[in-house]
Protein backbone atom coordinates (compact mmCIF):
# COMPACT_ATOMS: atom_id res chain seq x y z
CA UNK A 1 0.00 0.00 0.00
CA UNK A 2 1.35 3.41 -0.97
CA UNK A 3 2.24 5.97 1.64
CA UNK A 4 0.59 9.34 2.21
CA UNK A 5 1.99 12.46 3.84
CA UNK A 6 -0.55 12.07 6.66
CA UNK A 7 0.54 8.49 7.31
CA UNK A 8 4.21 9.48 7.27
CA UNK A 9 3.67 12.28 9.80
CA UNK A 10 2.00 9.81 12.14
CA UNK A 11 4.93 7.37 12.12
CA UNK A 12 6.61 7.29 15.54
CA UNK A 13 10.05 6.10 16.68
CA UNK A 14 10.25 2.59 18.20
CA UNK A 15 12.79 0.64 20.20
CA UNK A 16 14.61 -0.15 16.98
CA UNK A 17 14.69 1.23 13.45
CA UNK A 18 12.06 0.03 11.00
CA UNK A 19 11.04 0.54 7.37
CA UNK A 20 7.71 1.40 5.76
CA UNK A 21 7.25 0.61 2.05
CA UNK A 22 5.80 2.89 -0.61
CA UNK A 23 6.09 0.19 -3.24
CA UNK A 24 8.56 -0.68 -6.03
CA UNK A 25 11.45 -0.81 -3.57
CA UNK A 26 10.96 2.72 -2.20
CA UNK A 27 11.09 2.64 1.61
CA UNK A 28 11.02 5.17 4.42
CA UNK A 29 13.47 4.26 7.20
CA UNK A 30 12.34 5.43 10.66
CA UNK A 31 15.28 5.44 13.09
CA UNK A 32 15.24 5.18 16.89
CA UNK A 33 15.98 8.93 17.01
CA UNK A 34 12.77 9.59 15.07
CA UNK A 35 14.47 10.81 11.86
CA UNK A 36 12.99 9.52 8.62
CA UNK A 37 15.05 8.79 5.51
CA UNK A 38 14.14 7.66 2.00
CA UNK A 39 15.86 4.61 0.54
CA UNK A 40 15.33 2.77 -2.70
CA UNK A 41 16.30 -0.89 -3.03
CA UNK A 42 17.19 -2.19 -6.48
CA UNK A 43 19.32 -4.77 -8.24
CA UNK A 44 22.18 -3.96 -10.57
CA UNK A 45 23.52 -6.96 -12.53
CA UNK A 46 22.05 -9.29 -9.92
CA UNK A 47 23.48 -7.49 -6.91
CA UNK A 48 21.12 -5.89 -4.41
CA UNK A 49 21.94 -2.23 -3.75
CA UNK A 50 20.43 0.70 -1.88
CA UNK A 51 20.16 4.29 -3.08
CA UNK A 52 19.93 6.90 -0.31
CA UNK A 53 17.54 9.63 -1.47
CA UNK A 54 17.41 11.99 1.52
CA UNK A 55 15.56 12.83 4.73
CA UNK A 56 11.86 13.50 5.13
CA UNK A 57 10.41 16.15 5.13
CA UNK A 58 13.35 17.84 3.35
CA UNK A 59 12.68 15.38 0.54
CA UNK A 60 8.90 15.12 0.24
CA UNK A 61 7.00 11.99 -0.71
CA UNK A 62 6.47 13.37 -4.21
CA UNK A 63 10.18 14.22 -4.65
CA UNK A 64 11.21 10.76 -3.40
CA UNK A 65 8.95 9.10 -6.00
CA UNK A 66 10.36 11.29 -8.78
CA UNK A 67 13.93 10.44 -7.72
CA UNK A 68 13.02 6.73 -7.74
CA UNK A 69 11.51 7.06 -11.24
CA UNK A 70 14.66 8.81 -12.52
CA UNK A 71 16.81 6.08 -10.99
CA UNK A 72 14.68 3.43 -12.70
CA UNK A 73 15.35 5.16 -16.03
CA UNK A 74 19.09 5.00 -15.34
CA UNK A 75 18.78 1.28 -14.63
CA UNK A 76 17.09 0.88 -17.98
CA UNK A 77 20.25 2.37 -19.54
CA UNK A 78 22.48 -0.02 -17.58
CA UNK A 79 23.68 2.82 -15.34
CA UNK A 80 24.04 2.21 -11.61
CA UNK A 81 22.09 5.03 -9.84
CA UNK A 82 24.31 4.89 -6.73
CA UNK A 83 27.50 5.13 -8.80
CA UNK A 84 25.97 7.98 -10.80
CA UNK A 85 25.14 9.82 -7.57
CA UNK A 86 28.75 9.48 -6.38
CA UNK A 87 30.06 10.71 -9.73
CA UNK A 88 27.73 13.73 -9.61
CA UNK A 89 28.87 14.51 -6.07
CA UNK A 90 32.51 14.33 -7.14
CA UNK A 91 31.80 16.57 -10.11
CA UNK A 92 30.11 19.09 -7.82
CA UNK A 93 33.05 18.98 -5.42
CA UNK A 94 35.48 19.44 -8.29
CA UNK A 95 33.45 22.41 -9.46
CA UNK A 96 33.72 23.92 -5.97
CA UNK A 97 37.43 23.13 -5.70
CA UNK A 98 37.89 24.58 -9.17
CA UNK A 99 36.68 28.05 -8.32
CA UNK A 100 38.98 30.79 -9.56
CA UNK A 101 39.89 31.93 -6.04
CA UNK A 102 41.00 28.38 -5.15
CA UNK A 103 43.16 27.95 -8.26
CA UNK A 104 44.60 31.49 -7.94
CA UNK A 105 45.52 30.80 -4.30
CA UNK A 106 47.25 27.55 -5.24
CA UNK A 107 49.13 29.28 -8.08
CA UNK A 108 50.28 32.07 -5.76
CA UNK A 109 51.47 29.61 -3.11
CA UNK A 110 53.46 27.75 -5.78
CA UNK A 111 55.13 30.98 -6.91
CA UNK A 112 55.76 32.70 -3.55
CA UNK A 113 59.15 31.00 -2.89
CA UNK A 114 60.54 32.61 -6.06
CA UNK A 115 59.06 36.09 -5.49
CA UNK A 116 60.47 38.98 -3.53
CA UNK A 117 58.23 40.39 -0.80
CA UNK A 118 57.78 43.57 -2.82
CA UNK A 119 56.70 41.75 -5.99
CA UNK A 120 54.36 39.46 -4.04
CA UNK A 121 52.66 42.47 -2.41
CA UNK A 122 52.31 44.30 -5.71
CA UNK A 123 50.90 41.24 -7.50
CA UNK A 124 48.37 40.60 -4.71
CA UNK A 125 47.23 44.24 -4.74
CA UNK A 126 46.82 44.27 -8.54
CA UNK A 127 44.78 41.06 -8.61
CA UNK A 128 42.71 42.18 -5.59
CA UNK A 129 41.87 45.48 -7.27
CA UNK A 130 41.09 44.28 -10.78
CA UNK A 131 40.54 40.51 -10.95
CA UNK A 132 39.34 38.87 -7.73
CA UNK A 133 36.12 40.90 -7.33
CA UNK A 134 34.90 39.72 -10.76
CA UNK A 135 36.19 36.13 -10.99
CA UNK A 136 36.76 34.73 -7.50
CA UNK A 137 33.45 32.87 -7.07
CA UNK A 138 33.27 31.53 -10.62
CA UNK A 139 34.41 27.96 -11.37
CA UNK A 140 37.31 28.14 -13.81
CA UNK A 141 35.47 25.68 -16.05
CA UNK A 142 32.76 28.32 -16.56
CA UNK A 143 35.09 31.26 -17.19
CA UNK A 144 35.35 32.16 -20.86
CA UNK A 145 37.71 34.36 -22.84
CA UNK A 146 34.93 36.96 -22.87
CA UNK A 147 34.90 37.03 -19.05
CA UNK A 148 38.64 37.73 -19.02
CA UNK A 149 38.47 40.24 -21.84
CA UNK A 150 35.85 42.20 -19.90
CA UNK A 151 38.20 42.35 -16.91
CA UNK A 152 41.15 43.45 -19.04
CA UNK A 153 39.21 46.08 -20.99
CA UNK A 154 37.96 47.53 -17.72
CA UNK A 155 41.63 48.04 -16.85
CA UNK A 156 42.41 49.51 -20.28
CA UNK A 157 39.64 52.06 -19.83
CA UNK A 158 41.45 53.29 -16.72
CA UNK A 159 44.54 54.03 -18.81
CA UNK A 160 46.82 51.33 -17.38
CA UNK A 161 47.80 49.55 -20.58
CA UNK A 162 51.11 48.11 -19.38
CA UNK A 163 49.55 46.75 -16.18
CA UNK A 164 46.70 45.29 -18.26
CA UNK A 165 49.16 43.22 -20.28
CA UNK A 166 50.95 42.08 -17.15
CA UNK A 167 47.64 40.94 -15.64
CA UNK A 168 46.87 39.11 -18.88
CA UNK A 169 50.12 37.20 -18.34
CA UNK A 170 49.18 36.40 -14.74
CA UNK A 171 45.77 35.12 -15.83
CA UNK A 172 47.38 32.92 -18.46
CA UNK A 173 49.62 31.39 -15.78
CA UNK A 174 46.71 30.81 -13.39
CA UNK A 175 44.64 29.08 -16.06
CA UNK A 176 47.64 27.02 -17.14
CA UNK A 177 47.64 25.56 -13.63
CA UNK A 178 43.88 24.92 -13.92
CA UNK A 179 44.55 23.14 -17.21
CA UNK A 180 47.27 20.95 -15.72
CA UNK A 181 45.07 20.10 -12.71
CA UNK A 182 42.33 18.90 -15.05
CA UNK A 183 39.73 21.60 -14.31
CA UNK A 184 39.65 22.90 -17.89
CA UNK A 185 40.57 21.68 -21.36
CA UNK A 186 41.42 25.03 -22.96
CA UNK A 187 43.20 28.07 -21.49
CA UNK A 188 40.76 31.00 -22.01
CA UNK A 189 43.53 33.57 -21.46
CA UNK A 190 45.57 32.41 -24.44
CA UNK A 191 45.71 34.89 -27.31
CA UNK A 192 43.86 37.70 -25.51
CA UNK A 193 46.73 40.10 -26.16
CA UNK A 194 45.52 40.27 -29.78
CA UNK A 195 42.29 41.88 -28.56
CA UNK A 196 44.02 44.47 -26.38
CA UNK A 197 45.04 47.96 -27.38
CA UNK A 198 48.67 48.37 -28.44
CA UNK A 199 50.81 50.00 -25.75
CA UNK A 200 53.27 52.54 -27.14
CA UNK A 201 56.82 51.57 -26.37
CA UNK A 202 58.49 54.06 -24.07
CA UNK A 203 62.22 53.89 -23.68
CA UNK A 204 62.64 54.68 -20.00
CA UNK A 205 66.19 53.31 -19.97
CA UNK A 206 68.17 54.99 -22.74
CA UNK A 207 71.71 53.67 -22.61
CA UNK A 208 74.46 56.29 -22.65
CA UNK A 209 76.25 56.19 -26.03
CA UNK A 210 79.79 54.80 -25.71
CA UNK A 211 81.15 58.03 -27.19
CA UNK A 212 79.64 59.99 -24.28
CA UNK A 213 80.98 57.93 -21.37
CA UNK A 214 84.10 60.03 -20.87
CA UNK A 215 82.18 63.29 -21.02
CA UNK A 216 79.55 61.99 -18.61
CA UNK A 217 82.04 60.89 -15.95
CA UNK A 218 84.11 64.08 -16.28
CA UNK A 219 81.01 66.25 -15.84
CA UNK A 220 79.86 64.27 -12.79
CA UNK A 221 83.28 64.64 -11.15
CA UNK A 222 83.33 68.38 -11.79
CA UNK A 223 79.75 69.14 -10.83
CA UNK A 224 79.32 71.62 -7.99
CA UNK A 225 76.71 69.48 -6.20
CA UNK A 226 77.11 67.45 -3.03
CA UNK A 227 80.07 65.08 -3.04
CA UNK A 228 78.08 62.09 -1.70
CA UNK A 229 75.64 62.27 -4.62
CA UNK A 230 78.45 62.61 -7.17
CA UNK A 231 80.37 59.66 -5.74
CA UNK A 232 77.18 57.58 -5.55
CA UNK A 233 76.49 58.09 -9.25
CA UNK A 234 80.10 57.22 -10.10
CA UNK A 235 79.84 54.03 -8.04
CA UNK A 236 76.66 53.12 -9.93
CA UNK A 237 78.50 53.52 -13.25
CA UNK A 238 81.46 51.42 -12.12
CA UNK A 239 79.36 48.60 -10.62
CA UNK A 240 76.53 48.43 -13.18
CA UNK A 241 73.76 48.17 -10.53
CA UNK A 242 70.32 49.70 -10.05
CA UNK A 243 69.62 53.06 -8.44
CA UNK A 244 68.07 51.49 -5.35
CA UNK A 245 71.07 49.17 -4.95
CA UNK A 246 73.20 52.29 -4.45
CA UNK A 247 70.64 54.18 -2.38
CA UNK A 248 69.99 51.33 0.05
CA UNK A 249 73.56 50.03 0.29
CA UNK A 250 74.97 49.86 3.82
CA UNK A 251 78.58 49.75 4.85
CA UNK A 252 78.32 46.24 6.28
CA UNK A 253 77.34 44.98 2.80
CA UNK A 254 80.90 45.56 1.56
CA UNK A 255 83.98 43.35 1.84
CA UNK A 256 86.71 45.76 0.77
CA UNK A 257 89.56 43.26 1.20
CA UNK A 258 87.93 40.76 -1.16
CA UNK A 259 86.63 43.42 -3.56
CA UNK A 260 83.04 42.25 -3.12
CA UNK A 261 79.69 43.87 -2.45
CA UNK A 262 76.85 41.57 -1.33
CA UNK A 263 73.36 42.95 -1.92
CA UNK A 264 70.86 41.13 0.36
CA UNK A 265 67.90 39.41 -1.31
CA UNK A 266 65.54 41.58 0.74
CA UNK A 267 66.75 44.65 -1.16
CA UNK A 268 66.46 43.34 -4.71
CA UNK A 269 64.00 41.64 -7.07
CA UNK A 270 65.53 38.23 -6.46
CA UNK A 271 65.14 35.37 -4.04
CA UNK A 272 68.81 35.27 -3.13
CA UNK A 273 71.62 37.68 -2.36
CA UNK A 274 73.57 39.13 -5.29
CA UNK A 275 77.34 39.50 -5.19
CA UNK A 276 78.93 42.40 -7.09
CA UNK A 277 82.67 42.51 -7.92
CA UNK A 278 84.47 45.81 -7.31
CA UNK A 279 87.02 47.30 -9.69
CA UNK A 280 89.91 49.45 -8.50
CA UNK A 281 87.95 52.49 -9.57
CA UNK A 282 84.89 51.36 -7.56
CA UNK A 283 87.10 50.75 -4.51
CA UNK A 284 88.64 54.20 -4.83
CA UNK A 285 85.16 55.74 -5.04
CA UNK A 286 84.05 53.76 -1.97
CA UNK A 287 87.02 54.96 0.05
CA UNK A 288 86.14 58.56 -0.77
CA UNK A 289 82.57 57.90 0.29
CA UNK A 290 83.80 56.26 3.47
CA UNK A 291 85.49 59.49 4.50
CA UNK A 292 82.12 61.23 4.22
CA UNK A 293 79.61 58.63 5.42
CA UNK A 294 81.68 55.83 6.98
CA UNK A 295 80.42 56.74 10.44
CA UNK A 296 76.83 56.29 9.25
CA UNK A 297 74.78 53.29 8.19
CA UNK A 298 74.09 54.23 4.56
CA UNK A 299 76.99 54.66 2.14
CA UNK A 300 74.89 57.23 0.25
CA UNK A 301 73.59 59.10 3.26
CA UNK A 302 71.32 62.02 2.47
CA UNK A 303 73.08 65.37 3.00
CA UNK A 304 69.74 66.84 4.14
CA UNK A 305 68.17 64.16 6.35
CA UNK A 306 69.48 62.42 9.46
CA UNK A 307 70.06 58.67 9.05
CA UNK A 308 68.36 58.31 5.66
CA UNK A 309 69.81 57.53 2.23
CA UNK A 310 69.70 59.96 -0.66
CA UNK A 311 66.30 60.38 -2.34
CA UNK A 312 65.21 58.48 -5.44
CA UNK A 313 65.57 61.62 -7.53
CA UNK A 314 68.99 62.74 -6.25
CA UNK A 315 70.96 60.94 -8.97
CA UNK A 316 68.50 61.94 -11.69
CA UNK A 317 68.77 65.59 -10.63
CA UNK A 318 72.53 65.33 -11.04
CA UNK A 319 72.15 63.95 -14.57
CA UNK A 320 69.83 66.86 -15.36
CA UNK A 321 72.26 69.37 -13.87
CA UNK A 322 75.12 68.23 -16.11
CA UNK A 323 72.71 68.38 -19.08
CA UNK A 324 73.03 64.71 -20.09
CA UNK A 325 69.35 63.68 -19.93
CA UNK A 326 69.02 63.81 -23.72
CA UNK A 327 71.64 61.06 -23.91
CA UNK A 328 70.66 58.75 -21.03
CA UNK A 329 68.76 58.15 -17.81
CA UNK A 330 70.13 56.82 -14.52
CA UNK A 331 68.51 53.45 -15.22
CA UNK A 332 69.94 53.44 -18.73
CA UNK A 333 73.52 53.49 -17.48
CA UNK A 334 73.31 49.74 -16.82
CA UNK A 335 72.60 49.16 -20.50
CA UNK A 336 75.67 51.19 -21.42
CA UNK A 337 78.01 48.76 -19.69
CA UNK A 338 76.17 45.69 -20.96
CA UNK A 339 76.27 46.84 -24.59
CA UNK A 340 79.93 47.86 -24.45
CA UNK A 341 81.11 44.64 -22.78
CA UNK A 342 79.20 42.45 -25.22
CA UNK A 343 80.80 44.30 -28.13
CA UNK A 344 84.21 43.73 -26.58
CA UNK A 345 83.79 39.96 -26.47
CA UNK A 346 82.16 39.39 -23.11
CA UNK A 347 79.37 37.49 -24.81
CA UNK A 348 78.27 35.79 -21.59
CA UNK A 349 77.98 39.02 -19.64
CA UNK A 350 74.42 38.26 -18.51
CA UNK A 351 75.29 34.73 -17.50
CA UNK A 352 78.27 36.06 -15.59
CA UNK A 353 76.04 38.61 -13.89
CA UNK A 354 73.62 35.98 -12.64
CA UNK A 355 75.83 33.10 -11.52
CA UNK A 356 78.40 32.98 -8.74
CA UNK A 357 80.48 30.34 -10.53
CA UNK A 358 81.56 33.02 -13.04
CA UNK A 359 83.11 35.15 -10.31
CA UNK A 360 86.58 35.18 -11.88
CA UNK A 361 85.19 36.31 -15.22
CA UNK A 362 83.09 38.95 -13.52
CA UNK A 363 86.10 40.43 -11.70
CA UNK A 364 88.00 40.58 -14.98
CA UNK A 365 85.02 42.09 -16.74
CA UNK A 366 84.35 44.78 -14.14
CA UNK A 367 88.02 45.81 -14.11
CA UNK A 368 88.04 46.01 -17.91
CA UNK A 369 84.98 48.27 -17.69
CA UNK A 370 86.57 50.43 -14.98
CA UNK A 371 89.79 50.83 -16.96
CA UNK A 372 87.85 51.82 -20.07
CA UNK A 373 85.94 54.50 -18.13
CA UNK A 374 89.22 55.90 -16.80
CA UNK A 375 90.71 55.95 -20.31
CA UNK A 376 87.81 57.74 -22.03
CA UNK A 377 87.37 60.09 -19.08
CA UNK A 378 91.03 61.16 -19.29
CA UNK A 379 90.82 61.52 -23.07
CA UNK A 380 87.81 63.80 -22.74
CA UNK A 381 89.48 65.83 -19.96
CA UNK A 382 92.62 66.37 -22.09
CA UNK A 383 90.55 67.68 -25.02
CA UNK A 384 88.21 69.76 -22.87
CA UNK A 385 90.95 71.37 -20.79
CA UNK A 386 93.12 72.01 -23.82
CA UNK A 387 90.48 74.29 -25.31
Amino acid sequence: MSLTDTAIRQLKAKDKSYKVSDGEGLNLLVRISGTKSWQWKYRFFGKEKTLSIGSYPTISLKQARITKANAQQLLGQNIDPSAKKKEDRKALQKLHDGKFKTIAKQWKENKLPTWSAKYAKKTHETLSNWVYPHLNDLPVAQITSQHLLTVLRRMENHGIGETTRKVKGLLENIFTLALIEGHIDINPAMGLEKALKAVPRVNHQRALPESKIGEFVYKVENDTGHEVIKLSLLLLIYTNVRTNDIRLAEWHDFDIDNRAWTIPASKIKMNRAHKVPLSKQALSTLKKLQQLTGHQNWISKSPNTIDKPISENALLDLVKRIKMTKHTTVHGLRGTASTFLNEKGYSQVRKAYNHAEYWGERIEMTQFWGDHITLVRNNYADKFEAV
